[in-house]
């Protein structure tokens, strides 16, 4: 089973430039497969990212047990943005847990764009002064502030420091004595280093060391772990909650509590999904040079977690995390997955390359060698035939992502985004947005605003390139993605030049240089 398993990463690797990376496989309640590959070694450690949130609801759930905490009860008015909605619908922990409770994703102080490391309560406040982005309760919006908020009110009910609270009653407990919540209790000769693709604000790309930081918003993303400690993490799961809450409160946990048109649906704190005709739970995680995954089939008692230290490479960790879980059901269960079925390219193939655009990106895409490559807002991707006029997308974010054409010179879709050709012959913006084009924020994560056929764009988080649509001489709103429902605001000077942006509640000074 290895053999498989590790040319699998090897590939990986070298395909998508990967450094390092470790993986685990557990069979209920043993890991029985932990490894680490290139620069990674098995006890390596890793900022997990977004894996924090299930620790974080973990927490949430005991003193919900311990009936200090009530998931339905609305949230104190000075952890929440002001409430723009005429009944005022309450934001409560359900919604905060599974994205639901209309916060925006990032915080004024101590977000994913803040290096100044100010601690949780002040991250907390920082909210204040904002207004809720979507009513409570209306629409899945993934946000880092409000399951944060939920860490804070764990903090308030038990009276001890989040990170202390992790300690004494999920760490400890575990045996997970390699993890740490915090930079200062991190086994610094341990963590991994790691690099970034940096926007270069031309289009390309520059790496440079990881920066090095505890964000604000703690319990929703900081956590500093090994494949062997979030291996143990998960055979608790797999054992009912093992003795960190009752198996009843797990269930509710991985029950989805809203329908959602478009996946991910959200339990409290886990993504609840399918693989395969399974149940899966899940969550993947993105921060600062690292990407992880961990994935559990409860019915089946597996899981496998995969670490690296490359930033934004989700939809590779998943593959990895995924072909492992293939070869412990092989292995356990008997039988083979089906093979991979290889399909032709359609005899159109050409007639698909072209430039196309959706409501939230740009795509360019390229016909050669059977498939088609080229970029969607800033991404390299790989399209290969999976039938007739459809595909699946292969990128740093995506794995077998479908894609499916309309016809020949027509548009495609792929998940919500549904892409048409560019109109030849656009208008260049007008000079006044034009000059709103530059980079804002810190040199290791900026905002670059650009130019494309007409149209702002916003490059985030060094991911992608987000369509701005102008409301106003100032401000623009952001589509559906990471920052939906949310706006850019341009602070300018007399003249016209931008000194600043406001991006998501995110002050972003403008920089000189790129």
């Amino acid at each position: 089973m290895t053999s498989n398993l590790e040319q699998i990463v090897a590939d990986e690797m070298s395909r998508w430039n990967i450094g390092g990376v470790s993986v685990a496989l557990v069979d209920d309640q043993r890991v029985v497969y932990a490894a680490g590959f290139g620069e990674a070694r098995r006890d390596s450690v890793f900022r997990v990212g977004s894996v924090s949130k299930l620790f974080n609801a973990i927490a949430v759930m005991q003193q919900v047990e311990a009936g200090k905490l009530d998931l339905d009860a609305p949230l104190p008015a000075e952890a929440l943005p002001l409430n723009p909605f005429p009944d005022q619908p309450a934001v409560t922990l359900r919604l905060a847990l599974c994205h639901r409770s209309g916060l925006q994703r990032e915080t004024p102080v101590g977000g994913y764009f803040d290096d100044s490391q100010p601690g949780l309560a002040a991250t907390v406040a920082s909210v204040r002064p904002c207004v809720l982005a979507t009513r409570p309760g209306a629409k899945t919006r993934y946000s880092n502030i409000a399951p944060s908020i939920a860490g804070w009110m764990v903090e308030r009910a038990a009276g001890l420091s989040f990170e202390d609270y992790q300690r004494r009653r999920v760490l400890d407990p575990l045996g997970l004595a390699d993890s740490a919540w915090t930079l200062a209790r991190a086994p610094r000769e341990r963590i991994i280093a790691s690099r970034m693709r940096v926007a270069d604000g031309h289009g390309g790309w520059r790496r440079r060391p990881a920066p090095l930081f505890d964000l604000g918003t703690i319990p929703a993303g900081n956590l500093f772990s090994t494949v062997d400690d979030l291996g143990r993490f998960a055979s608790a799961l797999l054992a009912g909650g093992g003795g960190m809450i009752k198996a009843e409160t797990l269930r509710e946990m991985w029950r989805t509590q809203f329908a959602v048109e478009n996946p991910p649906a959200f339990g409290l704190g886990f993504i609840v999904g399918q693989w395969r005709g399974r149940r899966m739970m899940s969550h993947n995680g993105a921060m600062y040079g690292y990407s992880s995954h961990l994935a559990l089939l409860p019915e089946e008692k597996l899981a496998a977690v995969v670490l690296a230290n490359e930033d934004l490479v989700n939809g590779r960790t998943r593959h990895i995390a995924e072909a492992g879980l293939a070869q412990l059901l092989e292995e356990k269960r008997g039988g083979k997955p089906p093979a991979a079925e290889k399909f032709p390219p359609p005899p159109d193939l050409a007639a698909l390359a072209g430039d196309y655009e959706s409501q939230s990106f740009w795509a360019r895409l390229e016909a050669g060698e059977g498939q088609l490559t080229g970029e969607i807002s800033g991404q390299r991707v790989v399209l290969t035939p999976a039938g007739g006029l459809n595909f699946a997308a292969h990128s740093r974010l995506d794995d077998a992502t479908p894609v499916t054409f309309a016809r020949a010179g027509g548009g495609f879709t792929m998940g919500p985004q549904q892409f048409e050709p560019a109109p030849a012959g656009r208008r260049a913006l007008p000079p006044e947005w034009r000059a709103f084009c530059g980079s804002y924020g810190p040199d290791f994560i900026p905002l670059i605003v650009s130019e494309r056929r007409g149209h702002l764009y916003a490059m985030t988080e060094n991911m992608l390139d987000y369509r701005l649509t102008p409301a106003n001489r100032n401000v623009c709103g952001l589509p559906a993605g990471m920052y939906a429902d949310e706006q850019a605001v341009f602070l300018t000077e007399a003249d016209g030049r931008p000194r600043a942006v406001n991006f998501a509640n995110m002050h972003l000074a403008r920089r000189t240089s790129t």
